[in-house]
Formats: structure tokens, C-alpha cells, sequence
């Protein structure tokens, strides 16, 4: 479905909503459009810190991979002590 038809097909339903329920349908869409600038942000926000990663010098990125790998392995050990 092109863009055009969807638009029009989305506002041919909303006209046929009662009108009880359109508060509801206000409340989705703003939930809807919330979350959709939540991933923008995120995604922003790890592209930074992902071109930060660029700036190390190779001995340090290898550093910090071997140590997230430990505390990862740490973290999700399977051994459990009772």
C-alpha cells in the first residue's frame, strides 16, 4: 500500500469511530509517537557513544573488551552456591 493510501486509509477509520473512543485512540497515538522518539533518541545516543569507540587506541579498546568478556562471564556464571 502506497503512503497516500494508508494516510487516507487510516483516517477513513478514524471517521467511522464512534466518538467515545477517540480519547482512547488520542492516547494510543501519543504513546505511539512517544516510543518513536524514545528509539530516535536511543538510537542517537549509541551512535555517539558507538564513534567514541573510534577515538581508542587499539591496546585500549582490547582492554576493555577483555574486561566487559569477564564481568559478562561473571555475571551470568551458571554455577550456583547453595
Amino acid at each position: 500500500m502506497m503512503e497516500i493510501e494508508l494516510y487516507r486509509s487510516v483516517l477513513k477509520k478514524l471517521s467511522n469511530l464512534p466518538v467515545e473512543y477517540l480519547q482512547q485512540v488520542d492516547v494510543f497515538l501519543s504513546k505511539l509517537r512517544s516510543n518513536v522518539r524514545k528509539k530516535e533518541e536511543n538510537k542517537k545516543a549509541i551512535m555517539a557513544l558507538a564513534g567514541s569507540w573510534s577515538d581508542w587506541e587499539n591496546d585500549e579498546f582490547d582492554d576493555y573488551l577483555k574486561h566487559a568478556k569477564e564481568t559478562g562471564a561473571s555475571l551470568f556464571n551458571r554455577e550456583i552456591d547453595i
